[in-house]
């Protein structure tokens, strides 16, 4: 497997993979994390929560654009600042984050336990939510927000704790010599920011199944700037692996999204220790960790059986991961670089003259007007993506993960063009289970009633 790896990605790829797992393993807080048993929890689409606020499905849908349309902003042109560290040991000593992502779960945290609203995000290695008492900055929510004094468990990190490692990039340590705890900052690229002390506290899920006696997390006590998410969540729970990411805490090397669809209010499902053996006779990709990103091996498209043209180069990323092709749940819309994206439009049209043209919905340029058109899914091209390596079956979507609904009988491709890195977002994901293989560096994708 390792020289595979090195011959199709190069040794500075593979060796950023192994730095991330060793990464985990040796600065995991080992102390009462949950055992290799499979944990389930139930996972909500974060519009779940924001629906009812809206008067019909086109405002729904331009509010669901412009979230996603801000995260794509906040990723470029600034991607290479994403995780990047300046010298020294102060307040600018922070990690240059995307802020969001599509699903939320709940934790119970403390002793007696608090519920706390959590987003779920594959693009980011810090865990942390707001606390209360003293907070100098929390953003108003609906959901509670953690406080500290009802805890007996709860504990803060001290600087010369094992538990405060300032190699990772958004630990500060001390930043005053007459304050031992342990300070972090993590800014994002849209500027907001979240800072407070690192502290550690009994975690379960919302059943009640204790996950880590002594979980380490971000206690935000100032955030600034955080506006994309304060109907939804108190805070991020991260999942890049590394020292504080929740699934290395909880020791997790495989886990498990079963993403529910957008227009539903049940519960999708959220499985640490878990990739179903189905997964080898589904569609599966290599996956490469580069930048906090998860990387896939992709080889192209496919539009009613036929490969489309479009140059390979678009799929292959450089050694700071700029190009190549990404997992996003936190992203809602699929996103090719532009050329790619103008050859796969201009296919899909082709194959989809049986749909009358309608006009183009804020970034969504390619939107059809089904009123009247008898059977009209009939009409809609077969979409696949191609993986390179294992062999495996090509990822196919139904109609409701290509095409969004806005209303009125008028329905838009969820797909888009974007940057030099292609950005496989959730819509095409809804309605799958898509599970992560760390140690085989695998991801699988199943379709499942969520």
């Amino acid at each position: 497997m390792a020289k595979a790896l090195v011959k199709k990605f190069g040794i500075a790829h593979v060796l950023i993979l192994v730095t991330f797992l060793i990464c985990s393993e040796a600065r995991s807080n080992k102390s009462g994390s949950s055992s290799s048993r499979t944990i389930r929890f139930p996972f909500y689409h974060r519009e779940k929560f924001i629906a009812s606020n809206f008067k019909d499905q086109r405002s729904l849908v331009r509010t669901r654009l412009a979230r996603d349309n801000a995260r794509f902003h906040r990723r470029h042109p600034s991607s290479s600042a994403q995780f990047h560290k300046h010298s020294g040991n102060d307040l600018n000593n922070t990690a240059m984050l995307e802020e969001g992502g599509e699903y939320v779960t709940v934790l119970k945290v403390g002793s007696p336990s608090q519920n706390v609203q959590l987003l779920v995000d594959i693009g980011t290695p810090l865990t942390w939510w707001q606390c209360q008492p003293n907070c100098k900055y929390c953003y108003s929510t609906p959901h509670h927000i953690f406080d500290t004094s009802m805890s007996s468990t709860y504990i803060e990190t001290n600087c010369a704790e094992g538990f405060c490692d300032v190699t990772q990039l958004f630990i500060l340590g001390c930043i005053r010599r007459d304050d031992p705890k342990c300070h972090y900052r993590v800014q994002y690229v849209d500027g907001s920011v979240s800072q407070g002390v690192m502290a550690r506290d009994v975690v379960a899920t919302s059943e009640g199944v204790t996950l880590h006696n002594s979980f380490s997390f971000g206690c935000g006590r100032s955030n600034q700037g955080v506006t994309m998410f304060n109907a939804d969540a108190t805070g991020i729970l991260g999942f890049v692996p590394g020292g504080y990411s929740f699934p290395s805490q909880l020791q997790a090397n495989t886990f498990t999204f079963c993403l529910p669809t957008y227009n539903t209010t049940t519960s999708g499902s959220l499985y640490l220790n878990y990739y179903p053996s189905a997964f080898q006779y589904s569609s599966r990709s290599l996956l490469i960790i580069i930048r906090g990103h998860y990387y896939l091996d992709f080889s192209g498209v496919e539009i009613n059986g036929e490969a489309i043209p479009i140059p390979p180069e678009n799929w292959q990323c450089d050694r700071e991961g700029v190009g190549g092709v990404i997992i996003d749940t936190g992203s809602t819309i699929t996103r090719f670089p532009k050329k790619a994206y103008d050859i796969f439009k201009d296919y899909f049209l082709r194959n989809a003259q049986g749909l009358p043209l309608s006009q183009p919905e804020e970034q969504l340029d390619t939107c059809f007007n089904v009123a009247g058109v008898r059977e009209w899914e009939g009409f809609v091209p077969k979409v696949r993506f191609l993986f390179k390596w294992p062999s495996g079956r090509p990822l196919e979507f139904e109609t409701g993960q290509l095409l969004m609904s806005v209303g009125n009988n008028k329905y838009c491709l969820a797909f888009g063009a974007g940057g030099p890195t292609t950005i496989i977002g959730s819509w095409q994901l809804q309605g799958s289970l898509v599970g992560f293989d760390l140690p085989n560096h695998l991801v699988g994708f199943l379709r499942a009633s969520c």
